[in-house]
């Protein structure tokens, strides 16, 4: 079975003069994203590290749809990376926070955002082909 692994990370956000104000608004944000799609959300979103978060989402969601209201819902000065990855998962306790589950769903998100801020895109999606 297929899942949606999603990484998001705000470009440049060392460079933000008001930081702490957007790392807030994030915060609500995200909680509003997880209200809004509490039907498709497997595991919520949640901050991983500095400006990024990530989220799970069953296989077959419409993860645009989830990016179009991070866009929306943002303040329209600040830009993400968003790498996602479509594919398994091998620990799948659904108790347990985004952070804490593994499979090659998460290894191919977390390749797709490594991959889009070297090479400054603002999305890339790695999906595992078995």
């Amino acid at each position: 079975m297929n899942y949606i692994t999603m990484i998001f990370d705000i470009k440049h956000s060392r460079n933000l003069l008001n930081r702490n104000e957007i790392q807030e608004n994030l915060i609500k944000v995200i909680k509003k994203c997880n209200q809004l799609f509490s039907d498709i959300i497997l595991s919520p979103f949640l901050i991983t590290l500095g400006d990024e978060w990530q989220g799970l989402l069953k296989g077959d969601s419409d993860y645009n749809e989830v990016i179009k209201f991070f866009k929306n819902n943002l303040p329209s000065d600040i830009n993400f990376y968003t790498g996602v990855g479509i594919g398994s998962i091998t620990i799948n306790n659904f108790e347990l926070t985004v952070n804490q589950l593994d499979g090659p769903s998460f290894h191919l998100a977390r390749k797709a955002i490594k991959y889009a801020k070297r090479n400054n895109c603002d999305l890339v999606i790695f999906i595992n082909e078995l």
